[in-house]
């Protein structure tokens, strides 16, 4: 599977601009002027190209590795709604192992393989957590850098508040206060309206006890429904690859990137007592398996995500001591925590009928239509596809005597933290490829943002090129089950409300429009439930001298020196958010605490 992508890849890059060097972008490591480096980092999505902009504002010297192609003139990675129709090109194509919650369904594990990571392949929304999450990161990791006050400073390098493309009036969509507009990377409100909005409101007003209006998605609410905010620039993606790898940016003489290398081991210099040092990085660019490697004077930054860094890790000898001698792997540093308390966001796609016409289905069903939408966003950056596939999100709480908490604590952060999400489409959800040929549809994307399920991420060969086994043990705790079929419950009493009733027909499925007990809703989310690739935790931060987790809340590995992971496999919970923001604000934070340590 792997070596599939390589092919794909190769013809990529000697079909596009990369034909050599474009500015400080490489496709061949031969080319590369020196293989020595004050600071080498691994993975270009949300994590590492921060940090990859915010070292070369000094004078260090920097090589950011990319597994993936570039994102240059890829129209579907920048046009907005069509996220939803990218294919396998530009995705690791990974796939769960057999989830024994999902009555032994394995399912798909989407991660961006292309520069920008999965901020070049994902649904764009941002939401940043909320301050109960921030606080308990500073609680669990003994560091209040981490805490929400701490961070408000990392999420206005990061935000550059934009209005929407359409220019319409946004008063009373979101809160100015508590947005940047000196940040790098755009986000903004949708740009063309939804034939679903004044519903949405409505409802918001028929049903304000479960379902109230709130101003903005962002100041850390528990509950209620808000204009979605998406990492969007005048109506094109704003990746992080467009954002912090952008043309002001990508031609800093001390930044280099190489494209097409794909990471198989981080080596040790030397080791004492204490600590191991690592300063070298190994990767292959093609299937014959020649291997290269590149020295990082001052550190090496795995930011290869919640899949890739820990897989990297268990790939050097950095692990559990046990499984890395039964796959005949040297143990470097025994850290039994890697790859382990893998957590994501488990999610279903719910649908209804509707009697209306008026829906972007179409939009995937007509190529002459999609054609003529695409010709009027390459002319004029106008009309639906400016805007990513949700309008508003939703969220709630279950209500404190809920049965389930008889029996588990609250896992939330706290009472300002929810426990559910809807995302609202005009439309049918995610993948397009199940798109009935006929019907049209409204959608709500229903997850559980604080899941007690955990898993792992592991490797069952010493072969690094061999995919990561990956296991996030979806609906294996009770909880999750229980918020999952409350979440789904919540679902259809939105759109039960009184402004669909000459809308809204029925529920697509059968399973669920026919369900009536709790045991056949459960049916339902085990059928249905798959990821919202929020994963995170598997190199999780714990404070200094703990005897578990991966790395320190300075990002270090434990044990090491010259090694840091600075991506979303660091945080030890997953946010109740979208994990694109909180991926951001730990980059920049960690950009800075690598600095204070070279200076």
């Amino acid at each position: 599977m792997l070596f599939t992508n390589f092919h794909m890849l190769f013809s990529i890059l000697f079909s596009t601009l990369l034909l050599g060097c474009l500015g400080a972008i490489y496709d061949d490591a031969g080319d590369l002027p020196t293989t020595s480096y004050d600071f080498v980092i691994v993975g270009a999505g949300a994590a590492g190209a921060v940090i990859a902009n915010r070292l070369t504002e000094e004078e260090y010297s920097v090589l950011l590795i990319e597994a993936g192609p570039t994102n240059a003139g890829v129209q579907n990675i920048a046009v907005p709604y069509m996220v939803t129709d990218l294919g396998s090109t530009y995705d690791w194509n990974y796939t769960t192992t057999p989830q024994s919650g999902l009555n032994g369904r394995p399912t798909a594990f989407p991660r961006g393989f292309v520069l920008g990571g999965s901020t070049s392949v994902n649904g764009m929304i941002y939401t940043r957590g909320s301050p109960d999450d921030w606080n308990r990161y500073a609680a669990l990791s003994g560091d209040l850098g981490w805490s929400w006050d701490a961070v408000q400073s990392y999420i206005a390098k990061n935000e550059r508040w934009m209005p929407p493309v359409d220019g319409h009036n946004t008063t009373g969509e979101f809160d100015p206060s508590i947005h940047s507009s000196t940040g790098i990377n755009a986000v903004s409100l949708a740009g063309f309206p939804h034939p679903t909005n004044d519903r949405i409101i409505q409802t918001t007003q028929e049903l304000p006890d479960e379902f109230p209006l709130i101003l903005d998605t962002n100041p850390g609410q528990a509950q209620g429904v808000g204009w979605l905010q998406a990492t969007i620039d005048d109506g094109a993606r704003s990746s992080s690859a467009a954002s912090y790898l952008g043309p002001h940016f990508v031609d800093r003489p001390n930044l280099h990137i190489l494209l097409g290398a794909y990471v198989t081991r981080v080596l040790q210099a030397s080791s004492d007592d204490d600590e191991v040092k690592f300063d070298r990085v190994e990767f292959i660019q093609s299937s014959d398996g020649e291997t290269h490697t590149v020295t990082a004077v001052r550190e090496i930054v795995l930011s290869a995500g919640a899949i890739g860094s820990p897989h990297i890790l268990l790939n050097s000898g950095i692990g559990e001591s046990s499984l890395l001698r039964s796959l005949g792997i040297p143990v470097i540093l025994d850290l039994p925590d890697v790859g382990k308390n893998l957590s994501d966001q488990p999610l279903v796609w719910n649908k209804w009928t509707v009697n209306s016409t008026d829906t972007w289905d179409d939009v995937f069903r007509n190529d002459s239509y999609q054609q003529e939408l695409l010709e009027e966003w390459r002319n004029s950056r106008r009309g639906p596809l400016v805007d990513t596939f949700a309008s508003h999100i939703v969220w709630n709480r279950l209500p404190a005597d809920s049965p389930i908490f008889e029996q588990y604590d609250d896992p939330s952060a706290g009472p300002g933290t929810p426990h559910i999400e809807l995302t609202l489409q005009n439309g049918w959800s995610v993948f397009t490829a199940t798109l009935p040929e006929d019907g049209y549809f409204v959608s709500a994307g229903v997850t559980v943002v604080t899941p007690q399920s955990r898993g792992s991420v592991s490797i069952n060969s010493s072969n690094p090129v061999d995919p990561p086994l990956i296991d996030p043990g979806y609906l294996t705790h009770d909880f999750d089950v229980f918020a999952l079929v409350e979440a789904v419950k919540s679902s259809l009493r939105f759109f039960a409300a009184p402004a669909w009733s000459d809308y809204v027909l029925a529920p697509y499925y059968e399973e669920l429009a026919n369900a009536t007990t709790d045991e056949e809703m459960i049916a339902f989310v085990r059928a249905a439930a798959g990821t919202s690739a929020h994963p995170v935790g598997t190199a999780s931060m714990s404070p200094v001298g703990s005897g578990y987790g991966v790395v320190d809340p300075d990002l270090r590995v434990k044990h090491s020196r010259g090694l840091r992971v600075a991506d979303a496999s660091i945080l030890p919970l997953v946010p109740s958010a979208h994990t694109q923001a909180p991926t951001y604000i730990v980059a920049e934070r960690a950009a800075d605490l690598i600095k204070a340590s070279w200076t």
